[in-house]
């Protein structure tokens, strides 16, 4: 199986029994597959909504409390609807958890500079990380979503898939002359938030963001740090299969 057909297959389904085989001979598709899996499991996690556990029993309540009011001449009218108060009840378990769902991951719109303040401090403790990151596995995790880089403005220490505003992404930290940068690589199909402006901060990080035809590239840094001049370095350097 050549790298092609794994990385399609691999995207399609990272529980595949043969990539699985085939990555066990070959540590750079087990890396990966390693990978796959575990944004898999990110996103089964995210789609995991609990229901209350006393949600049915207060449908049935309603559902019992309206029927009572429900009579006429002396005669008891039996709604259509109690005769199946079971499947109902549970039919509204699931509206109610996709309607939790959905207020929960699709909320107030947040522009893409926001979004990647608060993805930079939730994975703080990343910047600090030293060992470095080959630029061959920075292109391995890439090339999955269809780029190359011809090199970086400095030695990468963090290169991991997450997800940015609901688009599978390639999150970097490189070492610059002005301390830790963070890159966000952001596939361009599907962005809903390229109303934004491109600069942006707060009191501590500035940002840039190039907007471009195949993705968005987004750098973070400290406040004070010539973010346009590495977005440049990092774009001239960023190629599409």
């Amino acid at each position: 199986m050549d790298d092609l057909e794994f990385r399609r297959r691999l995207f399609a389904d990272p529980s595949d029994e043969q990539l699985i085989d085939e990555a066990e001979q070959d540590p750079a598709k087990k890396r990966l597959l390693d990978e796959a899996q575990d944004f898999d499991v990110l996103l089964s996690n995210a789609l995991n909504v609990p229901v209350p556990d006393d949600l049915q029993a207060k449908l049935l309540k309603n559902i019992e409390s309206e029927s009572e009011t429900q009579s006429s001449d002396n005669v008891v009218q039996l709604s259509w609807y109690k005769r199946f108060t079971v499947p109902i009840a549970s039919a509204a378990s699931v509206a109610l958890a996709v309607m939790v769902y959905f207020s929960t991951v699709v909320p107030t719109p947040l522009y893409a500079g926001e979004h990647a303040l608060e993805h930079v401090y939730y994975e703080e403790s990343a910047l600090k990380l030293s060992k470095e990151v080959t630029l061959q596995v920075v292109n391995e995790k890439l090339a999955m979503l269809g780029g190359k880089l011809e090199s970086l403005p400095g030695k990468v220490t963090y290169a991991t898939f997450c997800n940015f505003k609901g688009q599978r992404s390639l999150h970097l930290i490189f070492q610059s002359d002005h301390g830790p940068m963070t890159v966000f690589i952001v596939p361009s199909e599907s962005n809903d938030y390229r109303q934004g402006d491109t600069q942006f901060n707060d009191d501590r990080y500035s940002g840039s963001i190039n907007k471009g035809a195949n993705a968005d590239t987004i750098l973070v840094a400290k406040l004070g740090a010539p973010v346009d001049k590495y977005q440049v370095e990092v774009n001239d350097s960023l190629r599409w299969l």
